[in-house]
């Protein structure tokens, strides 16, 4: 996972200490614990900062007029259009968004606002995609038949934050069985079991910062360059809960 950076460990540890009764591999109540048990409470937070590795892209065609039948064929033959280009990328996962016709209605509407108002109809498409470089070619495609970017960012894929939580656990779980090693050292007990793990991760949507001509149709600008986009970071944590068992 390129450009992690390792933050500050933080442990917090309590301890419980029974007299009688059995030990239970699922709950750990106080009177189930054999005589001289000990049930240590141990919770440890890991934080990476890992680069954001898919970027996502939002664009949509609209159109206004008085004729809101003409007006929905030409979305829908834009939006066609857009998708016959876009389908043939197999780089690139996309899903169409709302469908938009309602009347623009003035400040102050004449007579003919109200008998033949303007509609303004449009539709959205969805873009995401692992290899940046295909998306922006694409999108900068895209604006070059008319449509428009409402939103270009980076974000961590599922498969990243899996991932990385994947080694948050690793390191976590090693930390505080250490840890519960070296208490039961301290007092004197022969062994120490985690016995019950509770996790719990997340992830920051981090910052990045697109640099591109936003929302330029192709219509003001036929020669539309290609938009640029730099990824951010996001925070990946994971608190990680225990409870181990020390035993004479």
């Amino acid at each position: 996972m390129a450009n992690i950076k390792r933050k500050i460990f933080v442990f917090s540890f309590s301890l419980i200490l029974a007299s009688s009764s059995s030990f239970s591999q699922n709950t750990f109540d106080l009177t189930e614990l054999e005589s001289g048990q000990l049930l240590l409470n141990l919770g440890v937070t890991e934080r990476i900062s890992v680069e954001q590795d898919t970027l996502n892209a939002s664009l949509a065609y609209s159109v206004q007029g008085r004729d809101k039948i003409s007006l929905q064929n030409e979305v829908n033959e834009k939006i066609a259009g857009a998708l016959e280009l876009i389908d043939v990328i197999p780089e690139i996962e996309y899903s169409t968004g709302q469908y938009y016709i309602y009347i623009i209605r003035p400040g102050r509407p004449s007579r003919n606002d109200v008998e033949n108002p303007t509609w303004r109809a449009q539709q959205s498409l969805q873009l995401n995609s692992k290899n940046s470089d295909v998306l922006l070619e694409a999108v900068g495609e895209l604006q070059s038949i008319g449509m428009e970017i409402n939103g270009l960012d980076y974000s961590l894929s599922d498969e990243a934050f899996a991932q990385t939580s994947d080694s948050l656990l690793s390191i976590a779980l090693e930390k505080l069985q250490s840890r519960a090693s070296e208490t039961a050292e301290l007092l004197d007990k022969s062994s120490a079991n985690l016995v019950e793990v509770t996790i719990n991760g997340d992830r920051s949507a981090g910052f990045f910062q697109p640099r591109m001509a936003m929302m330029e149709s192709a219509q003001d600008n036929p020669t539309m360059t290609t938009p640029t986009a730099i990824p951010g970071q996001s925070e990946v944590s994971l608190n990680v809960s225990a409870k181990a068992l020390l035993s004479p």
